[in-house]
């Protein structure tokens, strides 16, 4: 099975074709203006699909430039897993077992403390 990272770089490429697509459209009918726009012109047209596509393209790049990077040494690792699902299912099973152990002993500490104040305060 894939990694996180790589379905997202399948989406990317499925997003930014069909933006980079529209951009060329919006171009060759004459929404955009690259040549010959005044200073304000350029910043009245809807820039929205160019920008997502060089955003989705930029985020790309960086992926595939990260690619042979070991795991955690990538800017994008935080948000999207790099490392192979047998892996990552075994560190996160990990954790979650050191959650579960670090949770129970609180509220074992906790259950103590109730019994004893109970103890306690029936004596008084």
């Amino acid at each position: 099975m894939d990694t996180p990272a790589a379905r997202l770089e399948r989406v990317l490429i499925g997003v930014s074709v069909p933006l980079l697509f529209l951009t060329a459209l919006a171009i060759a009918e004459g929404q955009i203006e690259i040549i010959g726009c005044s200073e304000g012109g350029c910043m009245n047209q809807s820039l929205i699909i160019p920008i997502v596509a060089i955003l989705c393209i930029a985020i790309l790049v960086v992926m595939r430039m990260t690619r042979d990077r070991s795991f955690g040494n990538a800017p994008l690792d935080r948000w999207f897993s790099r490392e192979p699902e047998e892996i990552m299912r075994d560190r996160l099973e990990q954790e979650r077992f050191e959650a579960a152990d670090e949770g129970l002993g609180g509220k074992w500490a906790e259950l103590e403390r109730k019994g004893l104040e109970q103890r306690y305060g029936e004596e008084e």
